[in-house]
């Protein structure tokens, strides 16, 4: 399916706006430049106001991911569960600061997805994993990716 397929699930109203975003995020794993511009034109709207919404979400990537995307949950009762202490180790083990990526993989904390009770939470390739430690993360990417 096109951009511009997608588009048409839409009626251009301002009121679409993030749904088209989200659903063009959702079938392309980010949203291109060449997105932004196709966006901005279908809801006649500037490329700089299409941008401020799809960058003001953090599940939308404006940036194309790695083939492997790693999220740490970052909410407050993951911190309290050592999340941080995860996120240097899973670091280290990839030389990859969180926020980047390089060819193989992304790393990025994530916000809160509720399931605090069973923190800290950690979210690859958009499948949920609980009760992580920085080792079981590094066994899944071992295991998955043969990294």
């Amino acid at each position: 399916m096109t951009i511009q397929r997608i588009l048409l699930l839409f009626p251009p109203k301002e009121k679409n706006i993030l749904r088209a975003i989200k659903a063009v995020n959702e079938k392309f794993g980010w949203i291109s430049d060449e997105a932004i511009g196709k966006i901005a034109r279908y809801f006649n709207k500037s490329e700089s106001h299409i941008f401020s919404v799809a960058s003001f979400y953090d599940e939308i990537n404006l940036e194309k991911p790695a083939p492997v995307v790693i999220e740490i949950c970052d909410g407050a009762n993951c911190q309290t569960k050592s999340a941080d202490n995860l996120i240097k180790k899973i670091e280290s083990f990839l030389k990859l600061k969180v926020g980047n990526t390089n060819r193989n993989f992304s790393l990025n904390k994530m916000s809160c997805v509720g399931r605090c009770v069973e923190g800290p939470v950690a979210k690859v390739n958009g499948v949920i994993y609980t009760q992580m430690t920085a080792d079981k993360v590094i066994a899944l990417i071992q295991s998955k990716f043969g990294y």
